[in-house]
């Protein structure tokens, strides 16, 4: 955790003309200019697109190429990949350990000034700690606890208790919801709706985002700001798409317009200069005359060539023009009928299961009972650590209960978790799906094209594919071939997505028509798949 301390003032961050290339010359940033007040402001835009580099020079950890910020606020920085120690008290996680040490050998009188040297002016330590505690409605009393103890919700109050001890103003969080459960970020979400101050948070979460008062967007492009929070956010790209969509047909129907003109015009000009060579003959006109009008017609045949030729290249330029502004496309239509599962047919069946690792103390499930028929959509809940890919490894016969009885009642299933094992890394994406479907080259590649994969892209090795496409590359082989799976399991699917990742995988699973099971946190993603039921742990 880093903290970049200034004096309270808002606004409280500047950028102006900021542009950032790497050592290698590949430009990431290019003349971004936004302020940043006391409002809460989500960070959007593609993986890989620059969210974390326009962060860490927003903080001074990154020097822009060229341009400048300004920084007028007392500011703390949660990165993406934040984690305590476990073995940590909360005095230590917090800062506060040595402080609170000091003080309390004070309260012995014992002749020492190595206290004093390290409470130096901050005599109110421990009200400060109570008083950050009360904000966060947090009633952990003893400070001498381990980390690893708490709850992960206790633990996310923690990391937010850190923060707000710097007394900051201001707060930049970098996707503070990855792998919380369900618990833990509720308490996120109400810190945010609580905090006073400003916050820029990059983040995938479309619940922590609705809580924003503004999104800005980072493109190729440079920012685009959009007022109001996620909702509002697509609302507007909807009307920017729709706009942009009839201003590529009137630039298509001018086009097309404009080139039948300049067709059209030129073949008349032929038959005028065709017309006027069969007439010179009989006209009795000298040499120089007839020299003077071929002159004038080629003349006049050339500028009309050249005005159309501009009418042409201004018509094209604003095609592709119109082309560029519309984002690509994440509706996915693929034809899945054959994972279709009837209605009255088992899926699996739990009678009075339990489960325990070898060596553990205690049982990680115990004396489950349930069954589910049909194409049913699903998730299984619970807080980290409560049994989530326990249960469905069993499920699936990966694992063996203790006790009781699990039925799978289908024969095909598959399981894919956040980092999709089940392709080789190594190999191409092409060669992966050749081992789950005997097809011919043209047809697998047809089939990828369908999930958005055209091309020389199929020829990517799967290491090289950005967090979205191995998800979709992993659902794109699994659901191919003659046999596709009727039981379909996803542990944490989107995951360090992107949100165009996420609408994708999201079209992808509209058009499965088996049964679906999916661990998530994702409340949004599980009521955009249309999951209706839950298995709470």
């Amino acid at each position: 955790m880093t903290i970049k301390k200034k004096q309270l003032h808002i606004p409280a961050l500047k950028a102006k003309n900021v542009s950032f290339t790497t050592d290698s010359e590949v430009r990431i940033l290019s003349g971004i200019s936004i302020h940043f007040g006391n409002e809460k402001t989500g960070l959007v835009g593609r993986n890989g697109i620059g969210k974390t580099t326009l962060l860490r020079i927003l903080l001074g950890e990154l020097q822009p190429t060229s341009g400048k910020v300004e920084r007028d606020a007392l500011v703390a920085y949660l990165p993406q990949d934040f984690h305590f120690i476990m073995q940590q008290t909360v005095a230590e996680a917090l800062g506060v350990a040595e402080k609170l040490a000091a003080l309390h050998n004070l309260k012995k009188k014992e002749k020492d000034d190595a206290p004093l040297i390290i409470i130096g002016t901050d005599w109110g330590v421990e009200e400060r700690v109570r008083k950050v505690f009360k904000q966060l409605h947090f009633s952990l009393a003893d400070l001498s606890r381990n980390v690893g103890s708490l709850s992960g919700g206790e633990r996310t109050k923690v990391i937010f208790a850190k923060l707000l001890l710097t007394d900051a103003n201001f707060l930049i969080l970098d996707e503070p919801t990855n792998n919380l459960d369900s618990i833990s970020r509720e308490a996120v979400y109400d810190f945010i709706r609580s905090f006073r101050g400003g916050m820029l948070i990059v983040s995938h979460d479309r619940a922590l985002l609705n809580i924003m008062e503004r999104i800005v967007e980072l493109t190729e492009k440079g920012l685009i700001l959009y007022g109001g929070n996620y909702e509002t956010y697509v609302t507007q790209k909807n009307f920017e798409r729709a706009a942009a969509k009839r201003k590529l047909v009137s630039a298509e129907e001018t086009f097309k317009k404009i080139e039948q003109q300049a067709e059209t015009v030129q073949k008349r000009q032929e038959r005028r200069n065709e017309y006027g060579k069969k007439r010179i003959p009989n006209l009795g006109l000298a040499r120089i005359e007839v020299g003077k009008m071929k002159d004038t017609s080629q003349k006049t045949t050339s500028h009309l060539r050249q005005v159309h030729r501009e009418r042409v290249s201004k018509a094209l330029g604003n095609l592709e023009e119109a082309q560029a502004r519309i984002l690509p496309e994440n509706q996915i239509v693929v034809n899945l009928k054959p994972t279709e599962v009837p209605n009255g047919k088992l899926v699996f069946k739990f009678e009075k299961v339990s489960f325990g690792y070898s060596g553990g103390d205690t049982e990680v499930l115990k004396n489950l009972s349930f069954n589910f028929y049909g194409p049913i959509r699903l998730s299984v809940q619970g807080a980290n650590g409560s049994g989530k890919t326990t249960l469905v490894k069993l499920m699936l016969g990966e694992l063996q209960p203790i006790s009781g009885e699990v039925t799978l009642g289908v024969e095909h299933c598959a399981y894919l978790d956040q980092s999709v094992f089940l392709l080789d890394r190594e190999a191409t994406l092409l060669s992966n799906i050749k081992r789950f479907s005997d097809v011919d080259e043209t047809i697998v590649r047809k089939w990828l094209g369908l999930f958005l994969f055209r091309q020389d892209e199929v020829m990517k090795k799967v290491k090289d594919l950005s967090g979205g496409e191995k998800m979709r590359a992993a659902l794109a082989c699994v659901l191919s071939g003659k046999t596709p799976p009727q039981l379909l399991v996803l542990d944490e699917p989107t995951n360090n997505l992107d949100l165009n990742s996420i609408e994708q995988i999201e079209s992808i699973l509209l058009n499965y028509k088996g049964a679906l099971v999916v661990i998530s946190h994702d409340t949004e993603f599980l009521k955009n798949v249309g999951v209706g039921e839950a298995i709470s742990l």
